[in-house]
């Protein structure tokens, strides 16, 4: 082979595999898209189920706010009916005046305060802070002289609710006794067991509280009871909100305590701020049960799912490889293939040369070589184009045309109207064989002593599907009585036979001749 022939086979299949390298570059394998996919699926999952939890989590955030808010709500209306109650009786005895500590009108007061919640205790103290007929044995206490309250009520303050002191398990409310000259102090000492009643019909959950503030930040009651005093204006950075609003609901998360949600409501008429506070860690400790749940039911589904997407993946891995060594093995059967019909041209050429040195007449040398020619020519249209079972023959007849006419005479021209039909590549070689023959007849017999002239070469599909082929010459025609002499129209009978199709030379009215043929187009063509 020459290595212009060489020439002719690579640059083809170098064409070819530029693309094939670039769609690998660029486009995913199935396996990997399968895989791809599966994971984008669990992450979808995992995002949704995420999702839900952090809406469920809103919610109950929600409901445990709108919970706390109506709690501390309550509270404050039972605080001020407890409490009310309590300063009403206190002031009853403050307006006795020093009377109030006789002990005549022990049975009057103790009267007027049973209306009090159960538990609750009366003290009485005189100017100088010492009990004055106070039941012996009970938990109030002998003096009050050295608390700040009493110097406060001695100083001129009718009323005080003190911070919570040593003794959590109660909460005192203290009442000047006399105007302006300072008779005493009344006192009644109320049992935290009052705001465990008042938590107990809310059912805010594990680590709720309930707690009594003063406005200005001072603890004075607590259920759980916290020892101590403790001023939340110090201590809470939501303070000042709680003391720019009348109700409302905040969270709170402080450091290596538990997350709260608080609900607060202002007793503007006791100078007190009740709150009902709700572990949101226990709020949420339901929900977190049933993530787990799920989690138990997604996670095996989502390892499942990325199995079944591994194995998937392999066997598609494996139909890959397949696929690309069938894919190695068409490819080299085209080179092949191209090889073939190459050598073939090549030594149909030669078989030309060869011809040509021959000593025989040259009007049959032309013609033969024609014919070689022309089977040469479809074997190279074959391996210059990538499909070797359909021959696409418009650019096959146009360069056989065309080397037809260059050795005629240059006074008559050919007129091309070919459609690009596709042929089967067994019909390329007989189609081409009598084109060859039925337009070198044309130009050596229909325009005798130099005359001018037209031949027209007509290639369509027929209404019925098959292919047609027309050659017609404006020439001097032909007397179809005359029976026709040499091998032309022997060898067209042949091919018309090979190719299954049917021919006619007919002698048209107008003159010239006109040859029609007409057979059947691959299965593949439209």
């Amino acid at each position: 082979m020459s290595g212009e022939g060489l020439a002719d086979l690579t640059a083809p299949a170098g064409k070819m595999a530029a693309p094939l390298n670039t769609l690998k570059r660029g486009r995913w394998s199935p396996s990997v898209i399968v895989v791809t996919l599966a994971l984008a699926l669990i992450a979808v999952i995992f995002a949704i189920f995420g999702f839900l939890c952090w809406q469920a989590f809103g919610t109950i955030a929600d409901a445990a706010k709108a919970k706390s808010q109506t709690a501390a709500n309550i509270v404050a209306d039972d605080v001020q009916w407890a409490l009310g109650g309590a300063f009403t009786g206190l002031k009853f005895i403050a307006n006795l005046g020093p009377a109030a500590l006789d002990p005549a009108n022990r049975s009057t007061i103790e009267t007027a305060l049973k209306a009090l919640p159960s538990g609750a205790q009366l003290g009485l103290y005189d100017a100088a802070g010492n009990g004055s007929g106070n039941a012996a044995g009970s938990a109030l206490p002998a003096s009050i002289a050295d608390t700040g309250y009493f110097a406060l009520l001695e100083q001129g303050q009718e009323r005080e609710i003190p911070p919570l002191d040593a003794d959590a398990s109660r909460f005192i409310i203290a009442q000047r006794l006399g105007g302006s000259s300072f008779a005493g102090v009344a006192i009644l000492v109320m049992p935290m067991s009052l705001l465990e009643a008042f938590w107990a019909p809310q059912h805010l959950g594990p680590a709720s509280t309930l707690i009594l503030n003063r406005d200005d930040g001072w603890m004075v009651g607590r259920f759980p009871a916290l020892p101590g005093p403790l001023d939340v204006s110090k201590t809470s950075a939501f303070w000042p909100e709680v003391v720019a609003n009348d109700s409302g609901t905040y969270t709170t998360s402080p450091p290596g305590g538990t997350n709260r949600v608080v609900g607060f409501k202002h007793i503007k008429e006791l100078g007190l701020v009740a709150f009902a506070t709700i572990s949101l860690d226990a709020a949420v400790s339901s929900l977190w049960s049933s993530i787990i749940i799920v989690l138990w039911l997604l996670v095996p589904i989502a390892v499942l799912l990325l199995v079944f997407a591994l194995i998937i993946a392999r066997m598609l891995r494996q139909s890959e490889r397949t696929q690309a060594k069938l894919s190695a093995a068409v490819a080299h059967n085209e080179v092949l293939f191209r090889e073939i019909h190459h050598r073939v041209k090549n030594n149909l050429q030669s078989v030309g040369s060869l011809l040509q040195m021959q000593p025989i007449d040259k009007a049959i040398k032309v013609n033969m070589g024609q014919r070689i020619a022309a089977m040469s020519a479809v074997h190279e249209h074959i391996y210059r184009s990538n499909s070797f079972s359909t021959v696409m023959v418009k650019g096959y007849l146009e360069t056989l045309i065309e080397n037809i006419r260059g050795g005629a005479d240059p006074r008559v021209s050919v007129v091309e109207q070919l459609d690009d039909l596709a042929v089967d590549k067994d019909a390329a070689t007989p189609l081409g064989l009598i084109v060859n023959e039925v337009v070198a007849n044309a130009f050596k017999h229909a325009f005798p002593d130099g005359r001018e002239g037209i031949i027209t070469v007509r290639l369509d599909k027929a209404a019925d599907g098959s292919g047609r082929l027309t050659v017609e010459d404006n020439g001097v025609g032909f007397d179809p009585a005359v029976p026709a002499k040499g091998i032309g129209q022997r060898l067209i009978r042949a091919l018309t036979e090979q190719l299954g199709g049917v021919s006619t030379m007919e002698a048209p009215a107008t003159g010239g001749s006109r040859f029609t043929l007409t057979f059947p187009l691959a299965k593949t063509a439209n």
